[in-house]
């Protein structure tokens, strides 16, 4: 089915919601706007990467700078790309070594996740910094039963190849879960073809990533249990510059993550603490030795490394039923460090740290059926630029007679300068140890409608935004500075409809005005139209056939020559995906991308993939 809303039937609803409270929550008391795409839905959609489910959810743009592996930006609710905090199993994986601390999602795979969930609007409260557009969290599953496993393994034409297999079960008080994921695709060059003259140099920018993951589980009693995470990705990428062919330049990236916590379940589930730890570390490689394409590179060998170590100490109190509280201590330390060598520069290394703890609180009242109020606060500490206080206030209201949901929020979220930001070498746009987190308010307003015992299921939801103290880099271009405003409205609509049990559609549409109020000027990348319409046909118990279009309209870019805004074309993506069950074990599956063939460039300047046909088979033991 598509990605689950608030509004799914019993049958179809996630059981419980991860993100939005920190503690698996349910459903109906939740007050934020969520989507949850689960493991099934991936898999019968053959998404392969974070980024591909993520196209199609409600509220987020999504904005890859050419194929499978280069840099790809997330955007929810017109905010900026640094202001989603991404979490793998409750680890951050920003990178504190990238300029502005935003997510790359482009090495995540979706092998063996469980769930991805999405949490939209401020989220400061509950996560600190950076949570000011929403949080996203990929969410591994634990191993369960007997052992079983899996293995798939796929070819597309142009030689693109992925493959993924996993293993998990338990055994008495122990489970485990061991997951392989890999990725190679040749690439075609993400330089447009408007850039290249008739007979110029052409190359291909291949991509290869390895992925390995693990989750291990052990019940130390009865009431408390020990988990361990851990996530390993190790990729390179051939890339190119904004309209120029660079055969030379490689990117290496080497990721580990990995996280250790203690589960407890005590008074009869009137106390349930979590005390964990995490460790995190990312290493990028940049070479880009001269060519006659490009002879002199900006730099030539660059090192980036990011590292974290945080804590965390949560709990979920429940007074009487109707009466519980949330209550934690977050602790996080941030390493960043760069090391660039130039034709035109001698080496120019930098590096920084920066400590950050938060205190926070919430109190979620059920005083009769059906209604849900949350209340929270927050404290970070940070070492740096001092405190800041955040708080959100959530209501929702089911009106079970008639299957009509109302909810409404209003909450602050603040971003923390990242480590370049203050700690940034050189003359031009460098970091300025004085500048000040961007803060952010908004509120959201929605009601969502179940009819014919939810065959038909539909919603709105009406947000908006503002966003002040943004850090650029004014004229004369020497520091960065606070010195921006911007604000974000829109809306996100979803129609549901199952009218047998073997045809499902799905239709969203979001709506989002993002502007710079200062300038007056549209924030480039966040589509204002977006529509996504998705089919899923089971003529047979054993086959399923699936259809997608996904329509991006109006949006702003820079103008890769002149660098001034512009509107890019609208494109419209179709997608065709089947499968057939040889036997329970064995699994057929095919899928074509980008059927229409439309070349359209996501951002503006680099050319997203032309069509793709995969064919694979998958089997189960």
């Amino acid at each position: 089915m598509p990605a689950l809303a608030q509004t799914e039937p019993d049958g179809m609803m996630p059981a419980t919601v991860v993100t939005a409270d920190r503690f698996p929550t349910d459903p109906n008391k939740i007050t934020s706007s969520y989507t949850v795409v689960p493991r099934e839905e991936m898999e019968r959609r053959q998404l392969r990467t974070a980024g591909e489910v993520l196209k199609t959810v409600p509220g987020v743009s999504v904005q890859q700078s050419g194929g499978p592996g280069t840099q790809t930006s997330v955007f929810v609710r017109g905010s900026n790309s640094n202001h989603v905090l991404v979490l793998v199993d409750g680890i951050t994986v920003n990178d504190p070594s990238t300029p502005n601390g935003a997510p790359d999602f482009a090495n995540l795979l979706t092998e063996n996740l469980d769930r991805i969930e999405i949490v939209r609007g401020p989220m400061s409260t509950m996560y600190g910094s950076q949570a000011i557009g929403g949080v996203i969290n990929l969410v591994t599953k634990a191993g369960k039963g007997p052992m079983n496993g899996a293995a798939f393994t796929e070819l597309g034409t142009r030689l693109w190849s992925n493959s993924g297999a996993y293993v998990r079960g338990s055994e008495g008080r122990f489970n485990y879960n061991f997951t392989f994921g890999g990725m190679f695709t040749p690439n075609d060059t993400p330089v447009p073809a408007r850039f290249t003259p008739n007979g110029g140099f052409v190359d291909i920018d291949p991509y290869r990533n390895i992925t390995l993951a693990a989750r291990l589980g052990f019940e130390i009693n009865d009431n408390t249990q020990l988990n361990w995470y851990g996530r390993y990705i190790d990729a390179r990428i051939n890339y190119d510059q904004v309209g120029q062919e660079d055969p030379n330049a490689n990117g290496y990236s080497q990721q580990f993550f990995t996280r250790a916590e203690i589960d407890g379940n005590y008074f009869d589930g009137r106390w349930k603490p979590v005390l964990g730890i995490n460790y995190s570390t990312i290493t990028r490689h940049d070479l880009d030795y001269a060519s006659p394409q490009v002879p002199f590179p900006f730099t030539t060998d660059s090192w980036f490394n990011g590292r974290r170590l945080q804590g965390d100490f949560k709990n979920l109190i429940s007074i009487i039923d109707q009466v519980e509280v949330i209550a934690g201590l977050d602790y996080d330390r941030q390493w960043a460090y760069t090391n660039s060598v130039g034709p035109f520069t001698p080496a120019t290394q930098a590096w920084g740290t920066m400590v950050q703890t938060g205190l926070y609180g919430q109190l979620r009242l059920n005083p009769f059926e059906g209604f849900n109020l949350n209340l929270g606060g927050r404290v970070d500490f940070n070492d740096t630029f001092g405190s800041v206080g955040t708080w959100r206030a959530g209501a929702s209201y089911l009106w079970a007679p008639t299957d009509t949901k109302l909810k409404a929020s209003y909450g602050t979220a603040f971003k923390a300068p990242s480590l370049f930001e203050l700690y940034g070498p050189g003359a031009f746009c460098g970091g300025n140890r004085n500048i000040q987190p961007e803060y952010s308010r908004g509120y959201e307003v929605g009601v969502e409608q179940g009819l014919f015992d939810r065959k038909v299921k539909a919603g709105i939801t009406y947000f908006f935004n503002t966003y002040s103290n943004l850090i650029q880099c004014p004229p004369p271009f020497t520091t960065l500075q606070n010195v921006a405003n911007a604000q974000s409205e829109g809306f996100e609509a979803f129609v549901q409809l199952s009218p047998v049990k073997w045809l499902d559609l799905w239709f969203d549409y979001t709506y989002t005005i993002a502007r710079n109020v200062d300038a007056n000027v549209p924030l480039v990348r966040r589509p204002q139209d977006v529509f996504n319409v998705r089919a899923e046909v089971r003529p047979w118990e054993s086959t399923l056939f699936g259809v997608g279009v996904l329509q991006v309209s109006s949006r702003y870019d820079f103008n890769a020559v002149t660098g001034a805004i512009m509107q890019p074309s609208p494109y419209t993506l179709l997608r065709f995906t089947a499968q057939y069950d040889v036997i329970k074990s064995v699994q057929l599956f095919a899928r074509a991308e980008n059927v229409l063939n439309q070349v359209y460039e996501e951002p503006e300047g680099f050319q997203a993939p032309y069509f793709q046909a995969f064919f694979g088979v998958k089997a189960k033991f």
